[in-house]
């Protein structure tokens, strides 16, 4: 069961500083001229701790991880950040615009018990890199903050809705990189009875991991290693705990975005579209010209249940679209042990069928990130291919939520670059500081 509770957080001060001008997008998104950016916005920007700019000279001493724990504290002790008094539950809103239209995620910030991935209490869907793991590691050692949230699903187990409750006054609402934030603060003494239905509730919820693998498995290696320090241990210490944002399953506003792929192969089959027949059928949509890429990504949201891709490019100049007819065929060209959630993925199809059985790109080179590329944007894609700085390219439909959990629920992990849920979470809404 989640053993989900209140915290006190350690935020902004809306009264002394800014919080439009010092939240970030998370470190994974953030561009070295992003960075600069976020750098020349205010001195207080969490960009500063959460992703510090690299200093020539920089040693055991002095260095991006120390001066992120000299710069929290310097904060601190100015009053730009403060401790809430009391434990409390978040609630946050996230408003942002896609498609024309106004969308609303709805989270609770919460800190929830560390346990490991074979307790089957808290579901991964992918797989973690140790190249993050360590840097996120050396950040957590010296600032013993969690700055920036583990981004979770909620699903009650009995089909249960969550109790309906009031989200108070907001502690702020801001503005930033066109979102709105509404964070409000319920608390563990007034809302007692608030913080005890939904505490409750989330004990019959299966916890599923959108966005922030590789804090999770930080913060546990952070636990481990404080635990075998310690001379006791209570199971109640801070680092027993970790920052989550967690937003129901079911919420109107969640969306995940497709991640077309760009595709260099060493070499272009010139029966490429005859080997991709033997499990599909293609349909050629004319020349991939602007209008042509537009009415075929019409035709792939339309293909409902049925795996169905856009390939541009294949052969040059050309659009088609590709719809699994041979579920059988394709199965037998991916790894045995994976469950069967998993290999009714378009991405798993998509792979196996094709990228690996006809382009001849195997793990290991979707691993090394040289002949395949990606993005969310289908014109962009369109644009690599007619640029000639992708030989072709695949649109695919986005990954629907419920698969996404399945997957989870099976105990597989999802392909590399199989979901994004959009839009990231902001980084310095609230944190956990792990002090005693």
């Amino acid at each position: 069961m989640a053993d989900v509770r209140p915290f006190r957080a350690l935020r902004y001060d809306a009264a002394r500083a800014d919080p439009a001008r010092d939240i970030a997008p998370p470190y994974d998104v953030i561009s070295p001229a992003l960075q600069a950016d976020l750098y020349r916005r205010s001195a207080e920007n969490i960009v500063r701790v959460e992703y510090g700019e690299v200093a020539p000279g920089d040693d055991a001493t002095n260095n991006r991880y120390t001066r992120a724990a000299r710069d929290l504290a310097a904060w601190r002790a100015a009053g730009a950040l403060i401790r809430d008094a009391q434990p409390s539950i978040y609630a946050y809103q996230q408003e942002y615009e896609w498609d024309g239209a106004t969308h609303v995620r709805h989270h609770y910030f919460a800190v929830v018990r560390l346990e490991a991935w074979d307790a089957g209490v808290i579901k991964p869907h992918e797989h973690t890199l140790s190249g993050p793991k360590a840097d996120r590691l050396e950040l957590l050692r010296a600032t013993r903050t969690q700055v920036s949230p583990v981004y979770c699903l909620y699903r009650s187990r009995d089909g249960a809705s969550a109790p309906h409750i009031d989200d108070g006054e907001a502690l702020y609402d801001a503005e930033a990189d066109g979102q709105r934030h509404i964070v409000s603060a319920i608390s563990a003494i007034s809302d007692a009875a608030a913080i005890d239905a939904l505490a409750a509730y989330w004990r019959y919820c299966d916890v599923y991991i959108a966005d922030g693998h590789h804090r999770y498995e930080t913060a546990l290696a952070y636990r481990n290693e404080c635990r075998e320090r310690a001379t006791s241990w209570t199971g109640e210490e801070p680092e027993n705990f970790v920052l989550m944002a967690l937003t129901d399953a079911g919420d109107p506003g969640l969306l995940v975005l497709p991640t077309h792929r760009l595709v260099n192969p060493p070499s272009m089959p010139p029966d490429a579209l005859q080997r991709i027949e033997r499990h599909c059928t293609i349909e050629d949509l004319g020349d991939a010209n602007a209008d042509s890429v537009v009415a075929a990504i019409d035709r792939l949201s339309k293909s409902g249940a049925h795996t169905a891709f856009v390939a541009l490019g294949v052969p040059a100049g050309r659009a088609h679209l590709i719809t699994l007819k041979d579920c059988d065929g394709i199965d037998r060209l991916m790894p045995s042990q994976e469950p069967e959630a998993w290999k009714r993925l378009d991405v798993s199809v998509l792979q196996y069928g094709i990228l690996r059985d006809v382009f001849g790109i195997d793990d290991a080179a979707l691993a090394a990130g040289r002949e395949v590329t990606y993005t969310q944007d289908a014109a962009e894609a369109a644009a690599a291919v007619a640029d000639g700085r992708a030989r072709c390219a695949f649109l695919l439909n986005a990954t629907p939520v419920d698969q996404v959990l399945a997957v989870a629920d099976a105990g597989g992990r999802m392909p590399q670059k199989s979901t994004y849920f959009y839009p990231k979470l902001p980084t310095g809404l609230v944190m956990n500081a792990l002090d005693a």
